[in-house]
């Protein structure tokens, strides 16, 4: 099997890639980014492209399957750049997957598809619909419109397999985002303490790209780690403070922040994504995939804030 990987320098793919890499069924990887990987073997062929870039057909002639991690996860200054990545860069990797003759698509969406509404149940299934929020928020709202677009192939083009995997807020050690600084410190600041969250390990989400790319399976997998907990529960395991923060005020101030270029890692819409559980069950990935994850989500939290106690980042 020969496979491509767009955003193969991202943090899950730097995950992803050596067990995909060791698989002997598997010959070559084509890696797609605007960034060179750090990982690299004889079996790894990397082309410096934009996803947008309409020409990519040309190479990706003679694969066998995609899997697209290529995606804007913490927010850019130039929000119009941000939308036409995650939506234009999209679809057009799918649309040029599919004029190359490439049979299996594997699409890493979101739960954030399924929008933080206070009427979710708990836990959301995948036949529960995916759901624009309110207000926009652009991770939703990308992720949303870009299962819209599978939905489209999948119907004209029976014969592909598309899957979707949507993986809840996962954490890594080597992952640098605003979900890592959350951990640093002696106190967890928090809008929603209440609140229950679900996170997983990077490793368990990597393997079930790694499942999903061994199986022909179509459809939409949920992947969050077991026994969500609130935020106030996290700190009374680790040990230090939770300290509620006033949610309106937030709002305006992260928003004041983020238009100033102060903040860069966080916008309104992550605040709103917390405000409302968006709790999945993963049932059904472990039942068709055989996934087991290795950590539930506390487990998730300690692994990550070990390691970086490890590293003296605390």
């Amino acid at each position: 099997m020969k496979v491509v990987i767009t955003g193969i320098s991202s943090f899950l793919a730097s995950e992803l890639v050596p067990r995909i890499e060791s698989d002997k069924e598997i010959t070559e990887i084509l890696g797609l980014d605007i960034i060179e990987p750090k990982y690299t073997s004889q079996k790894i062929k990397f082309i410096k492209k934009d996803i947008r870039d309409k020409r990519i057909f040309e190479d990706l002639r003679g694969y066998d399957a995609i899997i697209h991690l290529a995606f804007i996860v913490s927010p850019i200054s130039n929000r119009r750049e941000m939308y036409s990545i995650n939506l234009d860069g999209s679809k057009n990797v799918f649309n040029c997957a599919i004029k190359a003759g490439i049979k299996k698509i594997i699409h890493a969406s979101s739960v954030a598809a399924y929008g933080a509404f206070p009427e979710n149940p708990i836990p959301i299934t995948e036949e529960h619909p995916i759901r624009l929020m309110k207000k926009h928020f652009y991770y939703n709202e990308t992720k949303y419109y870009v299962e819209k677009h599978l939905d489209e192939l999948s119907k004209k083009y029976p014969d592909v397999i598309i899957t979707r995997i949507r993986p809840s807020i996962f954490l890594g050690p080597n992952i640098n985002n605003f979900f890592r600084t959350y951990f640093l410190g002696k106190r967890i600041y928090t809008f929603s303490p209440e609140v229950l969250v679900q996170l997983a390990w990077i490793d368990d989400v990597a393997e079930a790209f790694y499942l999903v790319l061994k199986k022909d399976v179509s459809g939409a997998f949920n992947i969050g780690a077991d026994n969500p907990i609130s935020s106030r529960e996290i700190a009374e395991k680790l040990g230090i403070n939770c300290v509620k923060l006033p949610y309106h005020f937030g709002l305006l101030l992260i928003n004041a922040l983020y238009k100033l270029h102060i903040l860069r890692s966080l916008t309104p819409g992550w605040i709103r994504a917390t405000r409302y559980p968006i709790i999945v069950d993963s049932s059904k990935a472990k039942q068709v995939l055989g996934w087991t994850p290795k950590y539930d989500t506390y487990g998730s939290v300690k692994a990550l804030y070990d390691a970086l106690k490890e590293s003296g980042e605390i």
